[in-house]
C-alpha cells in the first residue's frame, strides 16, 4: 500500500470527523424540522410515562409506520441524554454510516474506495438533511449498505435470500418509505443486468417475487391503508419551469442550499462529477463497441440510476402522505452512480488527483461549516427569549410576516418548539400533530386554532382576536404597520433586534 493511498485513508477518515466534529461545536443543529421532531420526542418520553407534563395538550398513538427511524436510534438515548444532545449523537450516526457505506458499496462493485469515496462529503449535509428529514436521511446510507448486501448474496441459496432480504427491507421501512422501495427496485436491477435472455430475466424476476413476498406484502398493506392522499395533482408536471429547476438541482446534487453564490463552489463540484463522469462513459462505450464487455454491476448501477433519475424529473411535489418527493433524489443518484465515475488517465490526475478531488470537497466542507454556523447564529438570536419567563404550558406561535426565499430550508420555521423543550410552551405550530405518520397528536378538546399553513406561511393573516388561547408570539423581522395591528391584542414585552416576545393582553389593558 503506497504512501499516498495511506495519506488519502487517513484524511478521509480527518474529514469525515470534522464533519462530525462541527455538529458538536454548533449550539444548535439549524434544520426545518429537526427542532420539531426533538421536541416531539421530548412529548412523547413523557406520555408514555404518565403525561405528567404535555398531558393536557398531547395525546400519542403509536402505529407500525414507514417514519420511524429518528425515533427507532433517538428514543432509547433520550433515558441518558438530553434532548439535544440526542440529536447530536443522531447525526453524528448518520454521519459515520455515510462515511462507511460508499466505501463498502465501491469494495462491493470492484471499485477503489479513493480517491472517489471523497464525493460524498459535499452531499453531507444535503438539501432533505438541512430540511431535518431525519427518518430519511439516516435510511439512505442504510440502503447503499442494504444494496450492496442484495448484490454479495445474489448468487446464494433461496432460504439464505429470503431471510436476508425480507429482514433488510423490513428494517428499511419502518426506518422510511422511501429507502425500502429504492431497495426492492435495486433487486429488480440485479437480475435485470445479471440474466441473459428474456426467459432467464423473466423467470429470475417471478423467483425474487416469491422471496421477497412478505416484504411485498407488507408494502401493498400499507400503502393501501396508511395513505391518505395516493393521487396527487399532476397537472403541473410537464411545466418547462419545473423541469428547469429540478434540472439545475440534480446537476448540483443539492449541494446549493444556503445562498444563490453557493453556485460557485456548487459548479467546481459539478465539473468534477462531469469530468469523471465523461471518462466513465467514454470507457463504458469503448468496450461496448468493441467486445460488448460490460460487467453486470456496471450495468445494475446504470438501471437504477436511470430510474431514480426518470422518478426524480416525473414524479409529482407530493406522494402518498409526503412532500418535496424529488428533492429527496439528487443525492441518492450522485450516491449510486459514484462506482461507475473514472478518473481521466492524465498526468495531472496521475499526479495530483487525490490532491484535487480533496481540495475541492475540502473547499465545500468549509464554506458550509461557516454557513451552518451563519444559520446557528440566526437560531440563537431567536432563541435569546429564553431568559423571559414564560408559563409553563402556555401556547405560543411564530409570528414571521416575511419568509425569505433564501436558505432553501428555513431554520426558524419550527425554533419554536425549542420553547416548548426548554420552557414547557405549548408550540401551535407543531406541524407533526397533524400527520399520520408520527406519533403525537393534539387532544381533540383543545381550543380552536389556525391552520398549519396560516400558522408557518400567511400569519398576519390570522385574525388573532379569534384565537385567544394564543398566549405569546415569537416575532421576527415585523414591520411597523404590522406592528401597530399586534397591539390590539398582544403587547411587546421582549425585544432583541429581529426578535420580539408579544404576550396577550389581559381584559381591560
Amino acid at each position: 500500500m503506497n504512501q499516498s493511498h495511506d495519506d488519502g485513508r487517513l484524511y478521509y477518515i480527518l474529514l469525515l470527523a470534522a464533519h462530525i466534529g462541527v455538529i458538536w461545536l454548533l449550539p444548535y443543529v439549524p434544520t426545518q424540522d429537526g427542532p420539531s421532531h426533538v421536541y416531539n420526542l421530548v412529548i412523547l418520553k413523557d406520555l408514555l410515562n404518565g403525561g405528567s407534563e404535555w398531558g393536557d395538550s398531547f395525546t400519542f398513538q403509536l402505529r407500525a409506520v414507514p417514519n420511524l427511524g429518528f425515533h427507532i436510534i433517538a428514543y432509547p438515548l433520550l433515558s441518558f441524554f438530553p434532548p439535544l444532545i440526542v440529536e447530536k449523537i443522531f447525526i453524528s450516526i448518520y454521519t459515520v454510516f455515510m462515511g462507511i457505506s460508499i466505501p463498502l458499496l465501491m469494495r462491493t462493485f470492484n471499485r477503489p474506495v479513493l480517491p472517489l469515496a471523497y464525493l460524498i462529503f459535499p452531499v453531507i449535509f444535503n438539501f432533505t438533511f438541512l430540511m431535518g428529514f431525519y427518518s430519511y436521511v439516516m435510511a439512505i446510507p442504510l440502503f447503499i449498505l442494504a444494496f450492496s448486501l442484495g448484490w454479495e448474496i445474489r448468487n446464494r441459496s433461496i432460504y439464505c435470500k429470503f431471510t436476508c432480504l425480507n429482514l433488510t427491507a423490513l428494517i428499511l421501512f419502518y426506518f422510511h418509505l422511501i429507502p425500502c422501495i429504492l431497495f426492492l427496485m435495486s433487486l429488480v436491477a440485479i437480475i435485470m443486468a445479471e440474466a441473459a435472455g428474456f426467459k432467464k430475466k423473466l423467470s429470475e424476476l417471478l423467483k425474487l417475487l416469491v422471496i421477497i413476498a412478505p416484504s411485498l406484502l407488507n408494502l401493498f398493506f400499507y400503502l393501501r391503508q396508511g395513505t391518505r392522499n395516493p393521487f396527487p395533482d399532476t397537472s403541473y408536471l410537464f411545466s418547462f419551469s419545473r423541469l428547469l429547476e429540478l434540472i439545475v438541482d440534480l446537476s448540483f446534487f443539492s449541494t446549493v442550499n444556503y445562498l444563490p453564490w453557493q453556485l460557485l463552489p456548487a459548479a467546481l463540484f459539478m465539473f468534477m462529477i462531469v469530468l469523471f463522469g465523461h471518462a466513465s462513459m467514454k470507457d463504458i462505450w469503448k468496450r461496448w463497441s468493441q467486445s460488448r464487455d460490460i460487467t453486470a454491476s456496471e450495468k445494475t448501477l446504470i438501471y437504477l440510476a436511470s430510474v431514480l433519475i426518470l422518478i426524480y424529473l416525473f414524479a409529482p411535489f407530493s406522494f402518498g402522505d409526503g412532500a418535496y418527493f424529488n428533492q429527496r433524489f439528487p443525492w441518492v443518484i450522485l450516491l449510486i452512480i459514484v462506482p461507475l465515475l473514472r478518473i481521466p488517465d492524465t498526468m495531472f490526475f496521475r499526479r495530483f488527483g487525490l490532491f484535487a478531488i480533496a481540495g475541492v470537497v475540502t473547499v465545500s466542507f468549509a464554506i458550509n461549516s461557516a454557513l451552518l454556523w451563519n444559520q446557528n447564529l440566526m437560531v440563537e438570536k431567536f432563541l435569546s427569549g429564553l431568559n423571559v419567563e414564560l408559563p409553563r404550558g402556555a401556547f405560543v406561535m411564530t409570528y414571521r410576516p416575511e419568509v425569505p426565499k433564501w436558505p432553501r430550508a428555513d431554520v426558524l420555521l419550527h425554533a419554536a418548539s425549542y420553547y416548548g423543550i426548554f420552557k414547557g410552551c405549548v408550540d401551535i405550530g407543531n406541524y407533526e400533530t397533524t400527520l399520520f405518520y408520527f406519533p403525537v397528536h393534539f387532544k381533540n378538546h383543545l381550543p380552536e386554532l389556525p391552520s398549519q399553513y396560516q400558522i408557518a406561511y400567511e400569519p398576519e393573516t390570522i385574525d388573532l382576536t379569534k384565537y385567544p388561547s394564543i398566549q405569546y408570539l415569537f416575532g421576527w423581522e415585523i414591520e411597523d404597520k404590522i406592528k401597530e395591528k399586534m397591539r390590539k391584542n398582544f403587547h411587546l414585552i421582549e425585544n432583541n433586534g429581529p426578535f420580539s416576545i408579544w404576550e396577550r393582553n389581559q381584559p381591560g389593558f
